[in-house]
């Protein structure tokens, strides 16, 4: 299980909630991508991938919202 899917979860880790934060630092400009993981004790690529993961996460449930505002009948139709 990555970071992502464990803070999604009931009981993080907290090499999760680490990486986390350091995602969170440098996604909002707080820290740099190699201070943030030496302030946090976490990889790089470990937050890489969560700051993927959490954007895909996000994309998927912004379509899904948007889908479900469509009205199937008047699709396309302008």
């Amino acid at each position: 299980m990555n970071a992502f899917e464990e803070m999604c979860g009931p009981k993080p880790s907290a090499k999760a909630t680490a990486t986390a934060k350091a995602a969170h630092d440098v996604v909002y400009g707080k820290a740099g991508l190699v201070r943030a993981c030496a302030h946090f004790h976490v990889q790089e690529q470990a937050v890489i991938q969560y700051i993927i993961d959490k954007t895909e996460y996000e994309t998927k449930i912004d379509i899904e919202r948007a889908m479900s505002a469509v009205d199937p009948d008047n699709y396309g139709n302008k």
